[in-house]
This record gives structure tokens, sequence and C-alpha cells, in this order.
């Protein structure tokens, strides 16, 4: 059998770069399944309001209804599964109103001091909301700087500006619980 050189490239790095680790997938999955529980709280008729699958309507519908414990968490299982091929800005969009104005707007402040000041303001937040992942926060805020350090476009920025945002308003849903 072939024995894998001792040393690796840059290439061998640049090829993982972006991809997720399974903790990450793993921890991802739990996030899903907690927006889950938080959009199966919502009236039947502002589910199906909901733009998205109609099998993810029927799923949060029939999560409603489910009472004994074991079955309602492999059914937030299902929905966490299908809400990964959903819009995460459209559910989150759905799930704001139940935060308000003013927890967005502090939100929006919170992911302005983590992109400035990184770890001290991470380790703050961390405190703050017990769901958060450290290392997802900081693997988020790094790609903004190397965005900014490469002179990506102002889309690319804003789309991970965005990721970031969007990982921050998950976890302060999740954390209110």
């Amino acid at each position: 059998m072939a024995r894998r050189p001792s040393s690796y490239t840059e290439e061998d790095f640049e090829s993982l770069e972006g991809r997720a680790s399974k903790t990450e997938q793993k921890k991802a999955v739990q996030r899903m399944a907690a927006l889950g529980e938080q959009l199966a709280t919502l009236s039947p008729k502002q589910i199906k309001n909901l733009p998205v699958e109609e099998r993810l309507i029927d799923a949060l519908l029939d999560a409603q209804s489910i009472t004994s414990h074991e079955a309602r968490r492999r059914q937030f299982q299902r929905v966490g599964k299908l809400l990964r091929n959903e819009n995460e800005s459209v559910i989150l969009s759905y799930l704001t109103p139940k935060q308000g104005l003013k927890k967005t707007a502090q939100l929006n402040r919170w992911v302005e001091r983590i992109i400035k000041d990184g770890d001290p303001v991470i380790n703050d937040f961390t405190k703050t909301y017990n769901a958060t992942e450290r290392h997802t926060l900081r693997q988020l805020v790094l790609r903004i700087h190397r965005d900014i350090a490469k002179q990506a476009t102002e889309e690319e920025i804003a789309a991970s500006k965005l990721k970031l945002f969007n990982y921050v308003q998950q976890v302060a849903l999740i954390s209110d619980n």
C-alpha cells in the first residue's frame, strides 16, 4: 500500500478550505432542528403561508400534533433536514418578528463589533448566547477578513456578512428558549 507523503502542500489545504467538518455539519443540523421547533410554534395559517416546500409545511403541521417526546425529537430532525434545502434568510425573516426590531438592531451591532474587534467580542457573544459555536463564528469572521484582504467584490463581502448575520440570528433565536 502506498504511503501518503509526509509533507502537505498548500494545495492540500486549499482544497479543504470552506468545507465544514463533520462536527460543524452536525451542529448545523441541530441548529436547523431548533429553528424547526421555532417554526412549529407559529400558527397553522402562518406555517401554510411560508414560502417553502410543501413537504416542510406538512412536517411542521404534523409536529404540532405530536405529543410523544421521542417522536417530536425525530420529527424535528426531519424538519431540520428539510430546512437545509430552503433559503436561510427567508426562514429567518419569518421568525424575526418574534425577535422584534430592537433585537434585530442589537444583533446587527453585534455583527459589526465581531467583525471589527474579533475574539474579545466573540467571547462576549458566546457568554451572552449559549448556543454559539465559537469555532463556527470565528470561521465566518475569518472568511470576511479574508475577502476584505483579497479585495473581493462588494457582493462577495456582503454575502459573507449575510452568512455571519444569519448565523448570529439563528443562535439568538435558539438561545432565547
